[in-house]
Formats: C-alpha cells, sequence, structure tokens
C-alpha cells in the first residue's frame, strides 16, 4: 500500500512554510551569501536534463579555445592562416542533504501538529544545509573558491598596478592598508588589465562591510571622495560569515565576473516520475530558500517505539531523506580561472 500519508504531510508541511519569528532569533543561522553567486551561472550547461539520464553518466563542458590571430602586413599567393581549437572540461558531480523524521502520535493532543513541526523542521534543517559552518553547501562553495583560485593575473607584469601580486602557494593580490580605501578603484583597473569588464561578483567576510559602508557615504562634499567606487554597474557585494582572514590580513576577498563560476543541479529520473512501492516513495522538493534548486526526497514509513519522544509504542515514523545532486563549474579556460583573491592587510 503506498504511504500517501507521509506524502501528503510533507506537501502540507511545505504548504505551511511562509515564516516563523524564530527566523530571526533563536533558529538564525550564519550570514552568508554565496550561493546566488553560484547561482547566477546555471546557464553554463543549458538542457542539462537532456544530457544527463542517468547518475551513471558524465557530464562535460564542451568550450572553444582562445586562438592568437598572426596579423599581416601585406597580401600573399599562398596564405597561411590559424586553425582554432576545442576542449572538454569534465563536471565532478557530489551529493548533500539531511534527514528529517516526523512521529505520528507524538502530536496527539500536542499544540503544534504534525505538519506545522515538520515545517519548522524543514525549515531548520534546508537552513543548516545551506549556511552551517564547516560543512554546509555555502561553505564548500568557499572552499571550491579557495581551491580554484587564479594562479595566474596580469598584474604581475604589467608593472602599472598599486596592489601586489603575491604568487607560488599564496596566489592572492596584495592590497596594503594604505590603499584599502580605494580597494574597488583599484581592483577595477586589475580586472580590466585582466581584460574583464561587466559586473563584478565581491564574496568577502562580513567585517568588511564596516568599511565598505563608511567609503560609500565619503562623497563629494569630502575632503576625499571615495563614494565614486560604489558606483552601479561596477560591483555586486556577496558577504559571507564563513570566510575567517588570518595572519595580517584584515579582510579576504574573491573577485569573480559574473558568470564565472556556477553551482548546477540534477534530479534521479525516477524521483522525477515520482515512485512508489510499498512503504516508499520517491519525489522532489524545490529549495525554499532558493526557488529553482530541487532536492531528490526518498520517504519511507516504519513502526517505532516513540515513548521517549513522546509518542507511543507503536508510532508510525515517517523518515525523510532530502538529497542535491550538484555541481560547481568554473568557466573552462586554457590560462588561469575567472576567480581571483584579495587580501586586504591591516597595517
Amino acid at each position: 500500500m503506498a504511504n500517501t500519508y507521509a506524502s501528503s504531510v510533507l506537501l502540507e508541511a511545505r504548504a505551511k512554510l511562509a515564516g516563523f519569528p524564530q527566523e530571526k532569533f533563536e533558529q538564525r543561522k550564519n550570514l552568508s551569501k554565496i550561493t546566488p553567486v553560484f547561482l547566477e551561472g546555471q546557464n553554463m550547461i543549458p538542457d542539462l536534463a537532456a544530457i544527463k539520464e542517468a547518475k551513471t553518466q558524465e557530464t562535460k563542458i564542451e568550450y572553444l579555445k582562445a586562438t592568437d590571430a598572426t596579423l599581416i602586413t601585406t597580401k600573399s599567393c599562398a596564405p597561411s592562416g590559424e586553425v582554432g581549437g576545442s576542449g572538454i572540461a569534465t563536471v565532478s558531480w557530489n551529493q548533500l542533504g539531511f534527514v528529517a523524521k516526523s512521529n505520528s502520535k507524538q502530536h496527539d493532543g500536542n499544540e503544534y501538529k504534525q505538519a506545522e513541526a515538520l515545517s519548522n523542521l524543514l525549515f531548520q534543517l534546508e537552513a543548516d544545509f545551506w549556511w552551517k559552518s564547516g560543512t554546509s553547501m555555502e561553505a564548500l562553495q568557499y572552499a571550491y573558491l579557495e581551491a580554484n583560485r587564479t594562479t595566474v593575473n596580469a598584474i604581475s607584469t604589467s608593472g602599472v598596478s598599486r596592489n601586489d601580486w603575491v604568487g607560488a602557494a599564496a596566489y592572492t593580490v596584495d592590497v596594503t592598508n594604505a590603499n584599502r580605501d580605494e580597494f574597488y578603484n583599484l581592483a577595477l583597473s586589475d580586472m580590466q588589465l585582466n581584460n574583464y569588464s561587466g559586473m563584478i561578483n565581491d564574496v568577502f567576510n562580513t567585517g568588511w562591510g564596516q568599511d565598505q559602508r563608511f567609503w560609500a557615504a565619503q562623497g563629494a562634499g569630502n575632503s576625499t571622495n571615495t563614494q565614486f567606487q560604489y558606483q552601479s554597474g561596477m560591483f555586486k557585494y556577496a558577504p559571507s560569515n564563513l570566510i575567517v582572514p588570518s595572519g595580517y590580513y584584515n579582510s579576504v576577498h574573491y573577485l569573480i565576473p559574473e558568470g564565472g563560476v556556477a553551482m548546477i543541479t540534477w534530479n534521479d529520473p525516477q524521483n522525477k516520475r515520482k515512485k512508489v512501492s510499498g512503504s516508499n516513495e520517491w519525489t522532489t522538493m524545490e529549495s525554499r530558500f532558493f526557488p529553482g534548486v530541487t532536492f531528490d526526497v526518498f520517504i519511507t514509513e516504519a513502526c517505532a517505539d516513540t515513548t521517549d519522544d513522546g509518542g507511543g509504542k507503536q508510532d508510525l515514523v515517517a523518515t525523510y531523506e532530502i538529497v542535491c545532486n550538484y555541481a560547481f563549474v568554473k568557466q573552462p579556460m586554457t590560462t588561469g580561472t575567472p576567480i581571483f583573491k584579495y587580501s586586504v592587510r591591516t597595517a
């Protein structure tokens, strides 16, 4: 017999996720806004569902390599020319998820009914999925930025940047304390030296915000105008408490041209088919925090003794395994990556 009771409770719980007053207080999570930077690049792999139809299939990104032209100054009867090339980057898939349990008898005569309690539980567990220190999705995204920062930077040989490039092992742009009030002004020139234009994402530790807000308020009426750096169309800001500067650095930044990185997701066809077998069910659930990200959900019911949890000897317990199949990708490049690390000194 299909476990329609468990799935109906899940649906009702999702419908109740309109917000809890505890979200702002008791249940508040780490402030971190890295995920939107990754989600804006999802269109890097179009029609993913058609490309990947099974877990065993590899996903590859094909791209056209840059070709340098040899400029000519005269015509020829036997001209020779360049031949373009292409490359392939393999996507590495991973899984991250959480498990929720819902006991039926626990809520008989309780102020909080089953769907409401499950709704609150799903909110908290999914919030930890995104923002828990060390193991969450955003912690993994931060680690990905650090591990995939570029090892080459045009400012190392330009001789015109007021920032310093630190290579071998560090691979970061060193910003002196004296230059920190012009951080975005100098960073924009650095990115242009690397031939990037358009909007740049800045992922940084939240402590940097106190300086950022101060300099943004120093307009034309001040003795030194620093407000010009904050005009629209230059940088988008993504603060994160998961980023902790160390050593003699006051702040750490990852500058990424818009679309430079992406988080892509995939759902198992069996979950999309809404398969039911006995007391087991395979289905999907959309993220409450980031609509468009869809989890694989496996639901199973069993009899269990929940006396210690306020239930009964023969309680009906529904277990919800909620998993995200994901991959982080960066724009494939022959040389370097579109992730630039910056470190601002304390003194």
